[in-house]
C-alpha cells in the first residue's frame, strides 16, 4: 500500500472514532443531564398558546440540550458510513450507558461532602441524588426508545436519500429525525409511565397525560431538529475538507451503493 493510500485510510478510521466519540458522548450526556428540568417560552409563546394544555411554559429535561446532537451524527455517520456503522454505533452508545449505571448507583450511594459555605453534607447528597438518581424505569424506557428510534432513523434516512438521489441533505437529514423524534418521544413516555408501571404493578399515568405530555416534549425537539440544520451542514462541510472531495464522494458511494446515478 503506498504511502498515500496509508493516509487516506487512517483518515477515514479517525472519523469513524471521533464521531464515535461524539455520537456516545452525546448521547450518554443527554441520559445524565435528564434529572434536571427546566422551563420556557418560544418567544412568549407556551403550550396554552398552542392548545397543548393549561400551561404558560414548556417543562423540558435538560437533557434536550445534547439529545439532538446524537441524531446530527446519526446522520453524518449514516452518510459517510451507512447503516451498519450506526447500528454498531447505537449499541456501543446503549452499552456504555448500560455499564454506566452501576457506576451511578455507586456514586450516588457515596455520602457526599459540602466545603461550600451555607450547603450542608445532606445538601450535597441529597442535589447529587436528585440529579443523577433517575428511576430504572425511565432509564429502560429511555434506552428501549432510543434504539427504536435510531432504527426508524437511519431506514428514513437511506429511504430519502435513495428517493432523491443523494441530494437535499438538508431533507433526508431532518426528514429522518422529525419522525425517528416522533416515536422516541412517544415510546419513552408510554414505556416509562405506562407501559413499565403497568407490568410492574405501579402507579401509571392515563393515556390522555401521557398523549399531552408527549405532544409537548415533540414540539421543542423538533423545533431543535429543525434548528440544528446549520450545525449538520457545518459538520458535513468540515468532513467533506478533511477528507478531500474525491475520498468523501468515494466513501459515500461505498456506504449508498444503490444510489441512482
Amino acid at each position: 500500500m503506498s504511502e498515500s493510500a496509508r493516509r487516506l485510510v487512517a483518515r477515514e478510521q479517525v472519523l469513524a472514532y471521533v464521531l464515535c466519540a461524539l455520537f456516545v458522548g452525546f448521547f450518554v450526556a443527554a441520559e445524565v443531564l435528564g434529572g434536571k428540568l427546566f422551563r420556557f417560552t418560544l418567544l412568549g409563546i407556551g403550550p396554552d398558546d398552542l392548545g397543548l394544555g393549561d400551561g404558560t411554559e414548556f417543562v423540558a429535561t435538560a437533557g434536550i440540550l445534547a439529545f439532538p446532537l446524537t441524531f446530527v451524527m446519526t446522520d453524518i455517520v449514516n452518510e459517510y458510513f451507512g447503516r451498519p456503522i450506526v447500528r454498531l454505533f447505537t449499541w456501543i452508545a446503549i452499552g456504555v450507558n448500560l455499564l454506566l449505571q452501576p457506576v451511578i448507583r455507586a456514586a450516588i450511594a457515596v455520602p457526599a461532602i459540602s466545603f461550600t459555605p451555607g450547603i450542608t453534607d445532606a445538601d450535597m447528597q441529597r442535589g447529587f441524588q436528585v440529579a443523577f438518581g433517575q428511576t430504572t424505569n425511565i432509564v429502560l424506557a429511555s434506552l428501549t426508545a432510543f434504539a427504536i428510534a435510531q432504527w426508524l432513523d437511519v431506514r428514513v434516512f437511506t429511504w430519502l436519500r435513495h428517493s432523491t438521489g443523494g441530494r437535499y441533505l438538508w431533507l433526508r437529514a431532518q426528514g429522518s429525525t422529525v419522525v425517528s423524534q416522533l416515536v422516541d418521544t412517544i415510546a419513552v413516555i408510554y414505556l416509562a409511565f405506562v407501559g413499565i408501571p403497568l407490568l410492574t404493578g405501579g402507579q401509571p399515568w392515563s393515556l390522555g397525560d401521557a398523549f399531552s405530555v408527549s405532544l409537548t416534549n415533540y414540539v421543542y425537539k423538533f423545533l431543535i431538529a429543525v434548528g440544528s440544520t446549520p450545525v449538520l451542514y457545518l459538520v458535513h462541510g468540515a468532513v467533506d475538507v478533511y477528507l478531500g472531495k474525491e475520498t468523501a464522494e468515494a466513501l459515500v458511494h461505498h456506504a449508498h451503493p444503490s444510489d441512482p446515478d
